[in-house]
């Protein structure tokens, strides 16, 4: 029932939005949830540390994502916002802004487009589970996965353990490894533009 994650801990309450509640029952949730806290930024505070201690990248996706969506009047974009500028958190929070069309690669800088590669590969190897799936799939791409872990690898990314694993598995598909400064910085700029239109 809406209403009774009141008390609930900040990451078990984004949690539990994220994979239970529709939009609409989402915001009234966490509107409850803010105003039982008394004190706005402090919740606001408590929320976004939360989603800094998970360690599941794809988790604290939903969990941003869930901020972004049901904060009211915009202030989900504002905060998330705010976030580039957070060298844990920006990399989730541009990914968020991105796909909802919130913001551009012509927006982000080339330092920020290449967090957003790093941070999307890293949550398809947390998805495909590592290993032999994650490998199967970059194999595939061949040429083109080749160039896009080559810049992820050359980002700024904070998951450096991640990155660490991301070239592991790049190392043992045929195909993916080696490639050249010139070429991954142009999968950078031509990665940022794919798939995302300009926000009208």
């Amino acid at each position: 029932m809406v209403g009774e994650l009141a008390q609930a801990p900040a990451a078990g309450l984004l949690g539990v939005l994220a994979e239970d509640y529709d939009p609409d029952a989402a915001r009234t949730e966490l509107a409850d949830w803010i105003t039982a806290r008394g004190e706005r930024e402090g919740a606001l505070r408590q929320l976004t540390d939360a989603v800094r201690t998970m360690t599941f990248r794809t988790r604290a996706q939903a969990m941003l994502d869930v901020l972004l969506a049901a904060l009211p009047d915009g202030e989900g974009e504002r905060l998330l916002r705010t976030l580039r500028r957070d060298t844990q958190l920006a990399p989730p929070a541009l990914n968020a802004l991105a796909h909802r069309e919130l913001l551009s690669p012509e927006d982000m800088t080339d330092a920020e487009q290449l967090l957003v590669l790093a941070e999307s590969l890293l949550q398809f190897v947390e998805l495909a589970g590592g290993g032999n799936g994650a490998e199967e799939t970059l194999r595939a791409q061949g040429p083109q996965a080749r160039d896009a872990v080559a810049a992820a690898l050359d980002s700024a990314h904070p998951d450096r353990a991640g990155l660490d694993e991301l070239r592991q598995l790049a190392a043992r598909a045929p195909g993916t490894h080696g490639a050249r400064t010139g070429r991954a910085r142009k999968a950078r700029r031509s990665s940022g533009k794919s798939g995302r239109k300009r926000r009208r």
